[in-house]
């Protein structure tokens, strides 16, 4: 500029034309004038003058016009690159390096302030970490936003609350120790098998080859062909074609096989023990579980796809067994593995035939997948760090999967994991680091969580006719079930989002306020969370319908728990509108009796008998409230009743003999919905300080985002909550 065109000549100039950087970070005026190399305050105190801080950009127009702006911005984004995460600024350097896009040097909004950087308080830091005793008595990490908490506060909701262990992280995967119920009536001959099982070692079962040839040829193939009828759909980590030729290889030759191909047949053959229409006792599993476990050292000493096959099949099987930790350890080496050997990356040369950088891509999606489902169960950090993964979508035809499932079902698929990937990174958005609170991830300009649903909007809107929902009855039987899990997931991932929404609301609910005292965003989010629980049950009511509800092998219970929940706090906070006959009550009935049915197979494993009963003693809660409820007015305070044959579901369970463990509707039972109760008798718990503050009832009211009763409403906004999600 030129000093002669100034409006204040440059010896009358009071403002400091550029500031030092000691006197930036005071936050105070620089007193320098242009012809002096310091300014007073670093004269003073004798320090170096200098300026190499960049100055602030200002932002021109208003708050709500830069809103709209990012709005926008995103939505472009996110129609040219669907899987970007947009979240923070961190993972948007990320995706920008991912993709090559040189980006400017901005200040990282995501930083810790000095205020986070504190020490916490005298026992902020203990609250803050959630541990729950697991079989072994170890300490278990599960985050604020996990299923299980989330299953702990309603029944804190309804009264109904005791100590306990967590029944679903059993006790060591490694004991072969017969599971006899350790009831105070157990007879001697009962502890003489017990000591009996525990002492069996490999040596009474021969060798893993030995195991596998002495079973008949017909009773093998009857085996395998469940596998790939039932559990492949699901679950599809290999290839059946080239799984069944591999057999056949081994089957003619007398030669040793591979360890890690022998894990994998010894896996196929226990999960399918389970699903077959022939009857293989559980001592055959046992053995069969026992050469795994000698097996288990060789495959994760060795690094290919055949040893994330064998350690996916191996942690589903710990998954369904009351075995969740370590089936949570199975798969987190199982993305390692993926990792070495470059799953994770399609752009990396492989001299392979086309078929195989096919199924590599296809296992890499599934152990993703599998991975995210724990992530959001128990609200831990993904071992798979970032979510926009440059592997492409594996070619149907090629695999031979066209007729397990639908045209285009796998782009589909891989959009909606990549959703759920987002939307577990959305709750957890600090990962495991407790300075960052999780109702700060709310607070942001862009809220990740509204960006989550904004994405489920554009999923479902982008689907193809063939893959909506009304095209389901139209499709053939083999391919209904795949497209019926899609919109269960949908709709999971949308429960999942919102659920903290819906007990906020509840908890309120409980102190009696008006209704029109709460916020119209809280109010909306709980209404989309209770409309996905019902749309979850109704699809796996009409997945049991197709006879197609699958209790052995897969999540269908652990939806159903998901959906139980939800029906029963929507019954809980509109207790005006529900009826005896309300559709809340009459799905949740209907899931009831569904668990109840399927739990009578002495089939479905231990995982599935301890999340099945959540279901049946939940609707056993809610027809009781229904019939107290003109009588007693609902509190806090009221214990969950005792089940009773007028509280379980109208259809009866077939008449099997349960152990203690897997009995339902009984009185001792309804306190076991995820746990059992811990003996009187045991030692206490070094760690019981730990636990003592995750029962405070203080603890639990802060687990939510909106959870805080002194907050300020006007700071958690969404952006166009209405549009959003009550489309």
């Amino acid at each position: 500029m030129d000093p002669a065109s100034r409006r204040v000549p440059l010896d009358k100039r009071k403002r400091t034309e550029t500031s030092c950087d000691r006197c930036k970070a005071r936050k105070q005026k620089c007193d320098r004038l242009l012809d002096q190399d310091q300014c007073r305050y670093c004269q003073l105190h004798n320090i170096a003058c200098t300026t190499t801080v960049p100055r602030k950009r200002r932002i021109y127009g208003s708050v709500e016009g830069v809103g709209s702006r990012i709005t926008l911005l995103e939505s472009l984004v996110k129609g040219l690159l669907p899987e970007a995460n947009l979240s923070t600024i961190a993972s948007l350097k990320e995706t920008g390096k991912s993709l090559g896009i040189p980006l400017p040097q901005v200040d990282d909004g995501d930083a810790p302030t000095d205020e986070a950087e504190k020490p916490p308080a005298d026992g902020e830091e203990d609250t803050a970490i959630q541990v729950i005793p697991d079989g072994q008595k170890q300490m278990q990490y599960v985050g604020p936003s996990s299923s299980f908490l989330f299953h702990l506060n309603l029944r804190r909701l309804l009264g109904n609350y005791s100590i306990f262990e967590f029944a679903l992280f059993g006790n060591n995967a490694a004991d072969q120790i017969f599971e006899i119920s350790k009831t105070p009536g157990m007879s001697q001959t009962m502890n003489i098998m017990d000591r009996r099982g525990s002492s069996m070692t490999i040596s009474d079962c021969g060798s893993p080859s030995d195991a596998v040839r002495e079973i008949d040829g017909p009773v093998l193939e009857t085996l395998m062909d469940a596998y790939f009828e039932v559990i492949h759909s699901d679950f599809p980590v290999l290839h059946e074609n080239s799984f069944r030729e591999s057999y056949e290889v081994w089957a003619a030759s007398n030669t040793t096989s591979d360890p890690v191909w022998l894990c994998k047949v010894l896996c196929v053959l226990i999960l399918a023990r389970r699903v077959a229409s022939i009857e293989i006792p559980e001592e055959a599993q046992k053995k069969w579980w026992t050469h795994v476990q000698t097996l288990l050292p060789s495959v994760l000493f060795s690094s290919n796809i055949y040893t994330v096959q064998a350690l996916m099949l191996a942690a589903l099987h710990l998954h369904n067994t009351n075995h969740r930790d370590a089936c949570w350890n199975l798969t987190g080496t199982a993305v390692r593995v993926a990792h070495a050997i470059g799953l994770h990356r399609e752009d990396i040369k492989q001299n392979q035939p086309r078929l195989a950088r096919e199924h590599r891509k296809q296992v890499w999606w599934t152990l993703y997948a599998f991975e995210q489902m724990q992530v959001s169960s128990f609200d831990r950090p993904s071992a798979i760090s970032h979510i926009a993964s440059s592997v492409g979508v594996p070619n149907e035809r090629i695999l031979g999967t066209a007729g397990y499932y639908p045209p285009d079902y796998n782009k589909w698929y891989q959009k909606l994991q990549i959703i759920l990937g987002s939307a577990c990174k959305a709750l957890n958005p600090g990962g495991n680091s407790s300075s960052v609170k999780p109702e700060d991830a709310y607070n942001r300009p862009l809220s990740p969580t509204a960006a989550i649903l904004r994405d489920l909007d554009r999923w479902k809107d982008g689907l193809p006719t063939h893959l909506r929902l009304d095209a389901a009855n139209s499709l053939a039987p083999a391919a209904q079930r795949p497209l019926l899990l899609l919109f269960i997931e949908y709709y999971y991932i949308l429960v999942l989002i919102t659920r903290s929404a819906l007990l906020r609301r509840a908890v309120l609910s409980t102190q009696n306020p008006p209704e029109h005292a709460m916020q119209q965003a809280l109010i909306t989010v709980s209404e989309t969370c209770i409309d996905a629980g019902k749309s979850l049950g109704q699809l796996l009511r009409k997945m049991d319908n197709i006879q197609k509800f699958n209790a052995t092998t897969w999540f269908d219970i652990f939806f159903t728990v998901a959906s139980a929940l939800v029906l029963v706090l929507d019954i809980r906070v509109n207790q005006d509108r529900h009826g005896p006959n309300s559709e809340s009550r009459t799905v949740l009935r209907d899931l009831a009796a569904i668990v109840t049915r399927h739990l009578g197979n002495p089939r479905v494993p231990g995982s599935m008998q301890a999340l099945g009963k959540i279901v049946v003693e939940v609707n056993a809660t809610a027809e009781q409230s229904g019939r107290t409820q003109l009588d007693t007015p609902t509190s806090a305070e009221a214990q969950m009743p005792p089940s009773s044959p007028a509280a379980m579901p109208t259809t009866p369970a077939p008449s099997v003999q349960y152990s203690p463990r897997t009995q339902i509707g009984t009185p001792s039972s309804i306190h076991n919905l995820l746990a059992y109760p811990v003996d009187p008798n045991m030692q206490p718990d070094p760690n019981a300080q730990y636990r003592g503050q995750l029962y405070d009832p203080q603890t639990w009211t802060q687990l939510s985002f909106m959870d805080d009763p002194t907050q300020n409403w006007q700071d958690w906004t969404w952006d166009d909550i209405e549009t959003i999600v009550r489309r």
